[in-house]
Parts: C-alpha cells; sequence; structure tokens
C-alpha cells in the first residue's frame, strides 16, 4: 500500500478572494483559494479514453526506460481485458494496478507544488501522489467501457490525516451511494463506510458538484471551469499522439 497521501500542499483556510468569486462556502472554507483556483472558467470537452500505440511506447522507453515501457504494455493489457469484464471487476482490477505505484510527493517528483501527472507520467516514473491515483484510474475505467457519467473525482479532507485528499467515486445510477476507490486502501468501500473522510467537491469531464454529505451531492457547474482539469487533457493527448 502507498505511503499516505500528503496532498496537503493546498493550506486549508478561509480565503475572501475565493469568496468574492462565488463559490461555495463548504469548498473555501475547506481547501482554501489554491483549490478553488482550479475552477478559473476555460473550455473543455468530456473525457477521452486511453490510446496506446508503438510510438507511445517508443517515446516512453526513450524516456523513462524499458521497465516504464513494459508498466505500459501491462496497462494497455488491462485496457483490453476490462472489455470483457464487469464494472465491479474492472474497479477491483484498475484500483489494484495503480495502488501497486509507489507514492511521491509532487514537490518531490517535480519539484512543483500541485502538479496532475497523466497515467504515463506515472508509470514512467512509476510514483503519484493521491490526485494522480484518483485520475489515472478515472481515465483507464473511462477507457475500459465505464461511462464517465458514473465516475466521480473527488476532493475530499482525510480526518485521519487532517489533510486534504482525493479519491475516485464510482456511481452504479445517479441516486446510488458511490463506491470509493482510494490509494489509501485497498478495499473497496461504499461511501457511508468511509467515515474517515469528509466529501467537498467533486468532478468528471461534463459537471462539477458540491457534496452535501459522503452519499449524496448537488451539482453547481459544469467541468468547464476546471482550467487544470483541461490542461492535463491536452497534455494527455499530446503524450498519447506521438510521446510528444
Amino acid at each position: 500500500m502507498p505511503a499516505s497521501c500528503r496532498c496537503a500542499d493546498r493550506t486549508i483556510r478561509k480565503d475572501m478572494f475565493a469568496r468574492s468569486l462565488n463559490f461555495p462556502p463548504q469548498l473555501t472554507a475547506t481547501f482554501g483559494v489554491a483549490a478553488v483556483l482550479l475552477l478559473a472558467i476555460t473550455s473543455w470537452a468530456s473525457a477521452t479514453g486511453l490510446t496506446f500505440g508503438e510510438d507511445l511506447l517508443r517515446w516512453m522507453e526513450s524516456r523513462y526506460g524499458s521497465a516504464a515501457r513494459d508498466r505500459v504494455v501491462a496497462l494497455q493489457q488491462l485496457v483490453e481485458d476490462g472489455q470483457r469484464e464487469s464494472e465491479r471487476t474492472k474497479l477491483q482490477r484498475v484500483n489494484a494496478f495503480f495502488n501497486r505505484v509507489n507514492y511521491a510527493s509532487d514537490y518531490a517528483r517535480w519539484d512543483q507544488k500541485d502538479y496532475w501527472a497523466t497515467p504515463f507520467e506515472v508509470l514512467g516514473l512509476n510514483s503519484a501522489d493521491c490526485e494522480d491515483y484518483a485520475i489515472a484510474k478515472y481515465f483507464t475505467l473511462v477507457s475500459m467501457g465505464i461511462d464517465e457519467e458514473r465516475l466521480r473525482i473527488t476532493y475530499v479532507k482525510s480526518i485521519e490525516l487532517n489533510e486534504a485528499h482525493m479519491v475516485l467515486a464510482y456511481y452504479r445510477s445517479p441516486a446510488a451511494e458511490p463506491l470509493i476507490l482510494d490509494n489509501l486502501t485497498a478495499r473497496i468501500a461504499p461511501a457511508g463506510e468511509r467515515t474517515d473522510l469528509v466529501p467537498v467537491y467533486s468532478f468528471n469531464g461534463a459537471d462539477l458538484w458540491l457534496a452535501i454529505n459522503r452519499v449524496e451531492d448537488k451539482k453547481v457547474g459544469d467541468a468547464d471551469r476546471l482550467s487544470r482539469w483541461r490542461a492535463y487533457q491536452s497534455r494527455l493527448m499530446q503524450q498519447m499522439a506521438a510521446g510528444q
């Protein structure tokens, strides 16, 4: 199991600037301006699945080495096998696949306060932080045929760690209690059982939701507001196109 996710580079505090932008007070009170500034308005489109090819594999080997290429080949096989599996099996296999990746902070890997690594960067370095685990699982499950409307990348506060954290939530139906995929545990548990987590907001390629409690949430906007999300998708598409 990866070491505790240290995603608390974002200071947990209230911020008047964020309030002036009319973001929900629950979000600003918990994550402060560093998180809500992700909501700067930009253009965005729904998430695309991962694609693989020889150019990508050559780029991985050239940039990160043969072991990294092998990890991407294993991911490709996981995605291909997943087309024939049940959604529960897909969740279990993807959660286990990425939870094997070593934990490392953004400062340690990228010398940045907050960097969202693509699945290929994660497998290249064989390291991730909580955001990277959650987003890599999201794109992999979309690639395996799970509708992105059933998946939400979710910011939470970890009570035990007393810091910000990110997980992936899976909704079997819009009104269902979500299942939580977390790099801190191999168990995929219903949200109501994760009393150690306090949800704040979630998003996918289409929409943004503000948490009401551990099970319910309310749609408050679209994912067009997530500038970091858009930049991430652009970088991912460039890597898939030709390993550039």
